[in-house]
């Protein structure tokens, strides 16, 4: 065998090593396992829709049960993920691309839509809303999905760069728009129905943010 056809081969193993690999980090985990998690309010009340539901199967099953098939099932999956990456891991701590992450662990009981706003002559129109086939304003950039992973909130907030990229869209409307004196963006809560309920009327605008035009 040639250094050439050697030197393919090591080049096809390695890089089969690093891909096999990447593929398993990717691979979505069940959360992390905690009793306490189990206790919080919205926790209880999953737990109680999903014993519901196994009842609703003919599956004899309470909440405790419940929790401790899941803590059993996803402790089982975390050390055998945590296994599955040891021989790799010393990479993904030398270069930072770990790639572990939880898929829908627990649905939120609420949802945030992105709103912005534009005031002139003491009238304010909504140019943007999340979900809104209305309101439309720059609409291909917002809703893209890299951009909405910068304004989306967690249960804890906003992220870090929800304030910087609202100062830059109110730059862009006083740029397009003169007339415009002052630019609000926010973020407007309410809570997730489901098919058969009622929508949800009581919407909350939380983390407000305000620009006025820069003067001359």
């Amino acid at each position: 065998m040639g250094s050439s056809a050697r030197w393919a081969k090591l080049r096809a193993t390695v890089i089969t090593y690093f891909v096999l690999f990447s593929v398993l980090a990717a691979v979505p985990s069940l959360g992390t396992p905690s009793a306490e998690r189990l206790e919080r309010p919205f926790e209880r009340e999953e737990m109680r829709r999903w014993t519901g539901l196994f009842q609703a199967l003919g599956v004899e099953m309470d909440p405790e049960r419940l929790g401790r098939i899941y803590l059993s099932l996803s402790s089982a999956v975390a050390q055998s993920h945590a296994v599955a990456l040891w021989p790799i891991d010393w990479w993904f701590s030398l270069t930072q691309t770990g790639q572990n992450w939880r898929l829908f662990a627990t649905p939120d009981a609420s949802v945030s839509a992105l709103r912005i706003s534009a005031q002139s002559s003491g009238r304010e129109d909504v140019l943007y809303e999340s979900g809104d086939s209305a309101r439309r304003w720059n609409a291909g950039l917002l809703e893209y999905r890299r951009i909405r992973a910068a304004y989306n909130p967690t249960r804890s907030g906003p992220p870090p760069t929800y304030p910087g990229l609202s100062r830059r869209l109110s730059e862009q409307i006083f740029g397009s728009m003169p007339e415009v004196e002052r630019v609000r963006v926010a973020l407007v809560r309410s809570r997730v129905f489901v098919p058969g309920e009622a929508p949800d009327v009581q919407r909350e605008e939380e983390h407000v943010l305000e620009f006025s035009r820069p003067g001359p």
